[in-house]
C-alpha cells in the first residue's frame, strides 16, 4: 500500500562506520609495510608546490598516513579508491611543516631539503584535525622567511641613495 510519508533515510551506524576505518587503517599499515602503529591518517588532496598547482594538480582524495616516525603519502586507486601505493616517505626529523586555511579547510605545506615543497590540502573535520595536530607537534614549524622588498618593523628600511 501506498504510504502518506516515506520512511525516514537510515542513519548510518556507528559501529559501521568505525569497522570501515579500521579496515582502512588495516589497508594503510599494509600499504606502508612498515611495523610502527599508525598515529593518524586522513585524506586529502597532494600537490606539488608550483605556479597554478590547483589546476594542473590530480584531484583525486588520497592518504596521509603518520607513525611515531614518519610521515607517508598514498595514492589511490581510480575506479577502487582504496589505497595503492605509497608515493612518498619522509622522516618526520627531516621536514618542516606550516598550516593555512584553505577553501576547503586547512593546506599542510610539507617542505624537505631533498625536493620541492608538498601542499596537502585537507577537509576540516575531526579525523583531520587530530592528524594534523599530531603531524605538526611532531615535526619542526617552516622557518619564516621574507622576501628582499619586505619592511617590517625588526627589518630596518633602505638607507635612501646619495649623490
Amino acid at each position: 500500500m501506498d504510504q502518506p510519508t516515506p520512511d525516514p533515510a537510515p542513519t548510518p551506524d556507528h559501529a559501521a562506520e568505525a569497522d570501515r576505518e579500521d579496515r582502512v587503517a588495516h589497508r594503510l599499515q599494509a600499504r606502508i609495510e612498515t611495523t610502527e602503529p599508525l598515529i593518524a591518517w586522513t585524506r586529502g588532496w597532494v600537490s606539488r608546490e608550483m605556479r597554478m598547482h590547483g589546476v594542473f594538480a590530480a584531484r583525486t582524495l588520497d592518504f596521509g598516513v603518520l607513525t611515531d616516525r614518519w610521515l607517508y603519502l598514498l595514492n589511490t586507486g581510480f575506479f577502487t579508491r582504496r589505497p595503492r601505493r605509497c608515493v612518498y616517505g619522509a622522516r618526520l626529523a627531516e621536514i618542516f611543516v606550516s598550516e593555512e586555511d584553505g577553501a576547503r579547510g586547512k593546506r599542510l605545506r610539507i617542505t624537505s631539503p631533498k625536493g620541492r615543497p608538498l601542499w596537502f590540502e585537507v577537509r576540516a573535520n575531526e579525523q583531520t584535525q587530530t592528524f594534523a595536530t599530531a603531524l605538526l607537534a611532531r615535526t619542526r614549524h617552516a622557518p619564516q622567511t621574507r622576501a628582499a622588498d619586505d619592511v617590517g618593523p625588526d627589518v630596518p628600511a633602505p638607507a635612501p641613495e646619495s649623490t
